[in-house]
């Protein structure tokens, strides 16, 4: 989900107009021809951010929840540059930003942005107190943190945006796991057009769980590094991060370099160290030599 600089004003317009207004007005207001408005206006429809009134000539705020989490975005930082940071694919960015802090090329790789566009955008959300610029310890270079204490409602904007737009391509039944830059992940107990992954191809890696319900879309070929990727962001249960450490030791040198909050926890499993909400070494021991894996 992208959005342009003139939407975002259009649609802070409307809030300003009361939540409702003309698109003619819109039209006036930003000196924009009508063609020119209603795709803007379809746009932000799609993303649940306007709808049309019933007479079919004057365009409102819903009650949806994009919309409800701008309103609260807009009135605790309307005197901060909204259209700078909503604007294009800052939209990716900050929603890649989290607590755990990551490095650029773990935000390059999950956002899709180059790395020296990157910078510019980091340098920017770090001025305006969005995102927190840490020294990696140990390491060359820095981390990237998002800056919750002020920004929560930014964050909840723009997780709505996007949940809402992966929504409209899932069945009814879906659960919504997470949003990427190029994908979605989810869980659906329906057969569906679209690939399966997580637990659920496992066994074809030997790990044979019984389980179904794990898709992304769109449709793609996935490797190995995607599966385990999308089995972490799955995994709910000791069970669950159990499954995760076994395929870890599977493939081993083809996963060592993987970048995930989880990581440093299966690390610490497999050096003995009891971690809570993950099994024992020996419990991942025990069910190794059931799938004949090295432990």
């Amino acid at each position: 989900m992208r959005l342009k600089r003139s939407e975002i004003c259009a649609l802070i317009y409307v809030l300003n107009s009361g939540g409702v207004t003309h698109p003619r007005d819109i039209a006036r207001k930003f000196g924009l021809r009508p063609e020119t408005v209603s795709r803007m206006l379809s746009h932000l429809e799609d993303a649940g951010l306007v709808k049309r009134k019933r007479d079919g000539r004057r365009i409102a705020l819903p009650k949806s929840e994009p919309a409800e989490s701008f309103k609260r975005l807009y009135y605790t930082h309307r005197a901060s540059p909204l259209t700078d940071i909503l604007r294009g694919r800052r939209i990716a960015l900050i929603h890649s930003l989290d607590r755990d802090p990551k490095g650029v090329s773990e935000l390059s790789g999950e956002t899709g942005i180059p790395a020296k566009t990157l910078y510019f955008h980091l340098k920017d959300l770090i001025r305006l107190g969005i995102a927190r610029k840490i020294k990696n310890k140990g390491m060359k270079g820095f981390l990237y943190s998002f800056n919750y204490t002020l920004w929560a409602d930014l964050k909840s904007f723009v997780t709505a945006l996007l949940e809402h737009e992966a929504r409209q391509l899932l069945p009814e039944d879906a659960v919504l796991i997470k949003i990427y830059s190029n994908s979605i992940l989810f869980r659906s107990q329906m057969q569906l057009d679209a690939t399966p992954t997580s637990f659920s191809v496992y066994e074809q890696h030997g790990i044979d769980l019984g389980v179904r319900d794990y898709y992304t879309l769109p449709k793609r070929e996935l490797s190995i590094r995607d599966v385990f990727i999308h089995s972490l962001d799955s995994a709910e249960s000791i069970s669950h991060r159990l499954y995760c450490i076994l395929f870890y030791l599977k493939y081993r040198d083809d996963l060592s370099d993987i970048r995930h909050p989880a990581m440093r926890r299966i690390r610490a499993v497999l050096r003995g160290v009891h971690v809570r909400g993950y099994p024992s070494l020996d419990e991942v021991k025990t069910r190794a030599v059931m799938y004949e894996i090295e432990s």
